[in-house]
């Protein structure tokens, strides 16, 4: 045995050897909670739309002798158009990453329901768990061997009665 002892476990239980080492395999690295979300960038636009109203708002009243926009410096009416089409594409972009999510389709009904079956399962398990933590039932002569259940076989015949 190459387990680590634990305060518990009885002699013949415990390790004789050390752990190996790199005999032992490694612990797995968590995998992603969500691999499939996009970046939170990707829904990030109120920065860029801060900039672009501002520009707007700064934009001081010129006559109409055409005057360059600078990329930063106030922004005329006549461009602004122009310059909303990042903002626009980006709105694109993200509504496009919400609609390749998985099961973005299922309704709210549909959610509903599966949530009613998962709490109906919690409960059954719950009432399985309730059935395990009872005391064995005694005999006349106080002998609980005969009649004193497998707590496996007291699992299955709860999960039978409750299916």
């Amino acid at each position: 045995m190459s387990g680590a002892a634990t305060p518990h476990a009885p002699a013949s239980a415990r390790a004789s050897l050390p752990p190996t080492g790199s005999a032992t395999p490694a612990l797995q690295a968590p995998a992603s909670a969500s691999p499939g979300l996009p970046p939170p960038a990707t829904f990030d636009i109120l920065p860029d739309l801060h900039k672009l109203l501002k520009r707007i708002i700064d934009a001081p009243p010129t006559d109409t002798s055409s005057q360059s926009a600078v990329a930063d410096g106030p922004l005329e009416i006549q461009h602004v158009a122009t310059a909303a089409t990042d903002i626009r594409l980006k709105i694109q972009r993200a509504q496009r990453a919400v609609m390749s999510l998985p099961e973005i389709d299922r309704t709210c009904e549909d959610q509903e329901e599966e949530i009613d079956d998962l709490d109906v399962h919690i409960a059954r398990l719950k009432a399985s768990l309730r059935e395990l933590g009872r005391p064995a039932e005694l005999t006349e002569d106080g002998d609980t061997r005969r009649t004193s259940i497998d707590c496996m076989d007291a699992l299955d015949m709860a999960l039978a009665q409750r299916a």
